[in-house]
């Protein structure tokens, strides 16, 4: 069987998290890893302006998908 990966994006909220886990153990995904990254700013080297932009805390999730063989879905 194939693997698939995808990362998902979540905000800083522990039940909005519990919810896309939950959808994606529903969806057949394995939940690979969480990454909690906090509140920073990145820099912006080719602007013009203040070039510190914020970026919020949150989740990033990386799951895993086995994916059918359609020779096999028979």
């Amino acid at each position: 069987m194939p693997l698939r990966y995808a990362v998902e994006t979540c905000p800083n909220n522990p039940t909005v998290l519990h919810m896309k886990l939950n959808e994606a153990a529903e969806n057949g995904g394995r939940v690979v890893n969480v990454i909690w990254q906090p509140e920073h700013d990145v820099i912006m080297r080719d602007a013009t302006y203040d070039p510190r932009m914020p970026v919020e805390a949150g989740y990033v999730i990386i799951l895993e998908y086995f994916e059918q063989d359609p020779a096999n879905e028979r």
